[in-house]
């Protein structure tokens, strides 16, 4: 078993200086995410686009709590969310085709490559079927140019006048099929790019939406910054404790444990730093009876704000009035 282990990290590791290289190709500014140590976490590298990925030798050996995780910090810190893995149930990924584990995008490092290369990295797998992106503009321009309304293009097609229509509005896209025949009939023009923000606000941000409310209800502290306007959700495999935002305002909270050492709390509030960075939130660090070692809290206060836990609900208003 620990030989398993040992050769799962050591192809992680592989996979993750690839995604590496490729985003520094790319010129893309990108930070490692290393809190927790030795155990799971939901985030591995965070990208100053607004990008947060997840490394996995096979996306399917990925928790339901990383991939939890993942979502809420992707909508709460307005970011897409990607996994990068070599294979999915042990079958490994085709370059060009982005799948998808639980509603986020799966890829290999091939394709995230030709994806930052701007290459047209079309066909997508969500919820049991392949899809095409397809540029609107361009299919209402060519559906134009022929004379056809939508209900005779949808009935050339095998489709409804409905489906057309999202179609050009890009609120959805064809099946492989339903792809083929608008490619036989207008040409490889129509074919568009994915956007992995767009495929997460689609996809994530919906369910996260849904469940912020549920959420709030099961757990005090949330609750309160419910009550007071802040949207926050808990996160539990990675740097933060908890991301809220009001509005366009994100804010992490890292808060010292009664019990955890001053180790963890800067290791913690350390890697928050990078994410924020990368992502743009604003950091409090909420402390305990035992405070924090001064040396430490001294180099951190440049980028954290510290607060003393029974004054975190007088922060909160603040945040909220400003």
């Amino acid at each position: 078993m620990r030989r398993t282990s040992s050769i799962r990290d050591e192809r992680i590791a592989v996979i993750l200086r690839k995604t590496l290289d490729i985003l520094k190709k790319h010129n893309m500014d990108a930070d490692i995410i290393e809190y927790p140590r030795g155990e799971r976490r939901s985030v591995d590298i965070v990208v100053n686009k607004r990008i947060i990925i997840k490394i996995g030798r096979d996306a399917s050996e990925i928790s339901r709590e990383e991939i939890e995780d993942l979502k809420l910090a992707s909508k709460m810190l307005d970011s897409a969310a990607v996994i990068i893995s070599e294979t999915y149930l042990n079958e490994d990924l085709e370059p060009g085709v982005v799948m998808d584990r639980s509603d986020i995008s799966v890829m290999d490092p091939e394709t995230l490559d030709l994806y930052l290369s701007n290459e047209k990295v079309a066909i997508y797998y969500k919820r049991g079927h392949f899809f095409v992106k397809i540029n609107g503009v361009a299919l209402h321009r060519k559906r134009i140019e022929r004379m056809l309304s939508l209900g005779e293009l949808a009935e050339m097609i095998g489709t409804s006048r409905k489906a057309v229509y999202e179609y050009e509005r890009e609120a959805m896209d064809p099946s492989i099929e339903t792809a083929q025949k608008l490619i036989e009939l207008f040409g490889e023009e129509i074919v568009s790019r994915i956007d992995l923000h767009e495929l997460t606000e689609r996809y994530v941000y919906g369910y996260v939406n849904k469940i912020l409310k549920i959420h709030a209800q099961e757990d005090p502290m949330l609750r309160k910054m419910y009550e007071m306007g802040i949207e926050a959700v808990k996160l539990k495999r990675t740097a933060p404790d908890i991301v809220g935002r009001i509005e366009d305002q994100k804010t992490a909270l890292v808060i010292q444990r009664d019990r955890g050492d001053d180790n963890e709390m800067v290791e913690k509030i350390v890697n928050t730093i990078k994410i924020c960075a990368k992502l743009g939130c604003e950091i409090y660090a909420v402390l305990s009876n035992r405070g924090i070692d001064r040396e430490a809290k001294k180099k951190l206060e440049d980028n954290v704000t510290f607060v003393e836990r029974e004054k975190l609900e007088h922060l909160l208003k603040n945040l909220v009035r400003r």
